[in-house]
């Protein structure tokens, strides 16, 4: 059985749980969210800002560091 077919067969409620947690952890990161998190990854301020407003219109939903 795959994940999918997992939750399929699973009770309303775990069912509604589960895809809030996916909605919450696969939102697209705001504008700001991403300037941060570049931030973090070593980026000056203004050039985070930058890059955070270069790539607002793709929906990133994840910033890994190395």
């Amino acid at each position: 059985m795959n994940a999918f077919d997992a939750l399929h067969a699973a009770p309303a409620e775990v069912r509604e749980a589960a895809l809030d947690l996916l909605d919450a952890v696969s939102a697209p990161l705001t504008e700001r969210q991403l300037a941060i998190a570049l931030r973090q990854s070593g980026l000056g301020v203004l050039e985070a800002r930058r890059v955070a407003r270069s790539l607002r219109k793709l929906a990133i939903i994840a910033v890994s560091r190395r």
